[in-house]
């Protein structure tokens, strides 16, 4: 593999799965470099078999970032949500902190202490706002990280690219780059990062947005310029518009031991973390179907979150649960998971085998994912779960609290999916579609291009052309 010789086009920084299908579906690495341009990418696993694809390309180079996550660098992520953000009045934040009163799972005790510390502050802030700007100027002593800054001197490159600026990783390659007069840019992989994750720490020279809705909470939460965001749509997207419409997903259905030829729903489940009860919800359908409550035709295929196959946030006797459910009619499709260092790292295949899955079927149901706006893409309608089973949680640990988040509550309002609140909601939405599947289609395309812009499958163009429009500028001065 030749080496970039000191001159780097665009440098990547890495930090998340869900944000490389961004560059491992949709060809955007290839693409750039086609037009002649030199990528590097940093990560923390450069042995990832995904990137270790990319490399293969002689003008893409990948690079492991060498910075372990601590504790404390954990703790600086929850700090600076008490010390920056109003956490009363986003939904996601208040969560989190009831969350880690009351439910957390961790065993280290600093990790249960911290929120009886933090908030008294949070409420002292109003008062004696100093101690909000003093965390402010304190900051870039933790952002500063001697390897991240050798390593970009190293790269020298025109622009380097965050898609999860939240994480401290993609944060410390932003403020080197930033401190070496480097162009930067935040390239979201999710819908959710402006309002679900806090003030990024590094706020970059532009923006590549997702559709109109993002486009606008830039503006209200950065206070950005038209000529700082670039509307293109979502590149991992255009995989859909390709896929809508085939019959691919018939030799998935056999694969899965399901008759090919028969109608299926699909349900794209979250974590237990987010949904505590959902597997009820899943084993209520499973009965439902062998009981022919929708006809004695109808499948079903249950996709575990890769959440809930691995890392922190899952419950391993749902694994054993969802086994069971299998059956003549009944499939489970797991997720195919990379072994790495980043996290939820999927392999290409994987999210192909989603997209044909996704395009076959006749209602997607999930209780507030990503996968919401997959099913719209290839025209399926959506039904989002928003209650647990039988039983009546506490409202923060309960599902219903989900599409009360900021980013979700403008999706359902819009008429992107249609939530329900019981069985017998679910059972009535689910006949509906089954019967109309074109039933508030206008309001699902309105929802899809408010979100997504364009369902064209250009996406990865229009960020293609977005990329070398900003390196055409007139170049930083490197100090």
């Amino acid at each position: 593999m030749s080496k970039l010789k000191n001159k780097v086009d665009i440098c990547y920084v890495i930090s998340h799965g869900f944000a490389a299908r961004m560059l491992l579906q949709t060809r955007l690495i290839e693409r750039l470099t086609e037009q002649g341009k030199t990528v590097a990418i940093i990560t923390p696993d450069a042995s990832d078999e995904n990137f270790k694809t990319l490399a293969t390309n002689e003008r893409v180079q990948i690079y492991s970032a060498n910075i372990d996550q601590t504790i404390w660098d954990d703790d600086y992520g929850v700090k600076r949500r008490y010390y920056l953000e109003d956490i009363h009045s986003n939904p996601v934040f208040w969560e989190k902190h009831i969350y880690s009163m009351l439910y957390t799972k961790s065993k280290h005790p600093w990790k249960r202490i911290r929120p009886f510390i933090y908030y008294p502050i949070y409420r002292l802030i109003p008062f004696f706002p100093s101690i909000r700007e003093r965390f402010k100027r304190k900051e870039s002593s933790y952002l500063k990280d001697q390897r991240a800054t050798d390593l970009i001197k190293n790269l020298n490159p025109e622009l380097v690219v965050s898609t999860y600026p939240i994480n401290y990783l993609e944060s410390k390659f932003l403020y080197a780059a930033k401190e070496a007069g480097v162009r930067t840019l935040i390239h979201l992989l999710s819908w959710d990062n402006i309002t679900s994750k806090g003030i990024f720490p590094v706020i970059p020279d532009q923006f590549i947005a997702w559709g109109p809705i993002m486009n606008n909470e830039l503006k209200e939460y950065y206070k950005l310029n038209d000529d700082q965001i670039h509307v293109c749509g979502v590149p991992h997207f255009d995989q859909h518009v390709e896929i809508k419409g085939t019959d691919g997903y018939k030799e998935l259905l056999k694969d899965l031991k399901l008759d090919s030829e028969k109608p299926y729903i699909f349900v794209a489940m979250s974590a237990p973390r987010f949904a505590p009860h959902e597997i009820d919800i899943v084993e209520w359908l499973s009965e439902a179907i062998a009981k022919n409550v929708f006809g004695a035709d109808l499948q079903l295929v249950i996709r575990p979150h890769p959440q809930n196959v691995q890392g922190s946030l899952g419950d391993k006797s749902w694994l054993k649960r969802l086994d069971k459910l299998k059956s003549d009619r009944v499939a489970i499709d797991y997720p195919s998971l990379i072994n790495s260092k980043v996290r939820w790292s999927m392999r290409k295949s994987d999210m192909l085998r989603l997209s044909n899955l996704l395009a076959g079927c006749k209602v997607c149901l999930n209780s507030g994912s990503t996968v919401s706006i997959d099913a719209l893409m290839v025209g399926k309608p959506v039904v989002m779960t928003s209650f647990d089973g039988d039983e009546k949680l506490y409202y923060w640990k309960s599902a219903r609290r989900l599409v009360d988040y900021i980013h979700l509550k403008k999706f359902t309002e819009m008429g992107g999916a249609k939530v329900v609140y019981n069985y017998e909601e679910l059972q009535t939405e689910l006949m509906r579609y089954l019967l109309y599947p074109n039933q508030d289609n206008e309001k699902r395309e309105y929802a899809l291009e408010m979100e997504c812009y364009k369902n064209d499958g250009n996406s990865t163009t229009r960020v293609v052309n977005a990329m070398l429009k900003i390196l055409a500028r007139t170049p930083a001065v490197h100090v």
